[in-house]
């Protein structure tokens, strides 16, 4: 079997990360050959040696409209040559907007993709309806949650399974439990409007006023790195709050955090709060859809807060890093997300899904 997995950037998003766990995992498991296709330039995570990797090294941020146009149409050329040429039983499409790219006639693979955002929270009404006729034109898709499913109408939904994430990262499985946590609060993930570090930034604040000698690490990149360094001088907390970009490793260097935080407005299937929980870290996270409710039993492997609620979420920060004997508990609870969501468990049930499409 040949598979193509087709992204936009092989950057360093969740999607992508989940691309290269499928890929290493197939390749190595499984009799089949697999590649992985990039419009972008970017090779942020590691890919096995019997893994493709094709950059076709078209940028996505475009100066003007004709650039953009122009762009799209190399694109659609230089993923149809390619699968001319090379013939692969299914192209699957992490992100279900990449596949505007494939040939819409005549194709003789099949196609599958996954919807990993939260589909009540697409801004773009435009956007949203190719994505919709993209899904509709598609073999099969993957949803991480079963709410994320029933958003679509039945002619998507009936189409797809739901499969949740894996702990993918291979740097979780390296790391080794600390006796002793440092006194730093921890998140990660894209710097961007949704994750909401305006109200982690704001509870840190109330953090601070019971425990002044704490630091917020914040791991990660992205379009409002500016905006949340701004707020943090607005609150009088940047010498305790550090930006330490996007790495790879980001897991391994939070793995002693006191308490791990997700403050995201929406969310897919978050990996990030899996990976914090896969290591041990307690972990307190907002009750966004979707993703978190799933993964998080509210006080026993982590607790829940309402989104946009900076008093809540100090309160659960404070409990965490304050009372030792529950955070214990939730970090051993957490850890059994290791066997629940498992690479092998989950990339057993997306493989056996798209053998199912091609074999169909």
């Amino acid at each position: 079997m040949k598979i193509v997995f087709l992204v936009s950037n092989f950057g360093s998003g969740g999607a992508e990360r989940t691309v290269a766990y499928l890929s290493n995992y197939i390749s190595n498991k499984k009799d089949a050959d697999v590649t992985v296709l990039s419009l972008g330039s970017d090779s942020f995570y590691s890919l096995d040696e019997n893994v493709e990797l094709v950059k076709f090294g078209i940028p996505s941020n475009c100066n003007s409209s004709f650039q953009k146009i122009r762009n799209s149409f190399f694109r659609f050329i230089k993923v149809r040559n390619y699968l001319r040429k090379h013939k692969p039983d299914v192209v699957f499409c992490m992100m279900a907007m990449s596949a505007r790219f494939l040939p819409k006639r005549n194709k003789k693979f099949k196609l599958i993709c996954s919807e990993r955002s939260n589909p009540n929270y697409t801004i773009d009404a435009k956007r949203n309806k190719e994505k919709n006729k993209i899904l509709k034109c598609s073999d099969g898709i993957i949803f991480q949650t079963e709410r994320a499913k029933n958003c679509f109408p039945k002619e998507i939904a009936d189409k797809g399974v739901v499969i949740q994430n894996a702990v993918g990262n291979p740097y979780v499985y390296q790391v080794s439990e600390s006796p002793n946590r440092r006194m730093v609060i921890s998140t990660m993930g894209r710097l961007s409007k949704e994750k909401d570090h305006v109200t982690l930034l704001t509870a840190f604040k109330i953090v601070l006023e019971r425990y002044p000698d704490f630091i917020l690490e914040i791991y990660g990149d992205g379009p409002y790195k500016q905006v949340i360094m701004d707020y943090s001088r607005e609150l009088g907390v940047e010498d305790n709050v550090k930006f330490m970009g996007a790495r790879e490793d980001a897991i391994v260097k939070i793995s002693d955090s006191s308490c791990f935080v997700l403050s995201s407005i929406f969310e897919g299937m978050p990996n990030a709060l899996m990976e914090a929980m896969a290591v041990g870290i307690p972990c307190v996270s907002t009750d966004c859809p979707f993703g978190p409710k799933e993964l998080i039993e509210d006080g026993v492997n982590g607790l829940l807060v309402p989104v946009k609620d900076a008093t809540s979420l100090a309160n659960a920060i404070i409990k965490m890093i304050s009372d030792k004997e529950f955070s214990q508990k939730c970090s051993l609870n957490a850890k059994k997300i290791l066997q629940t969501n498992s690479i092998d468990n989950i990339a057993e049930q997306y493989f056996d899904f798209i053998s199912k499409i091609v074999n169909r």
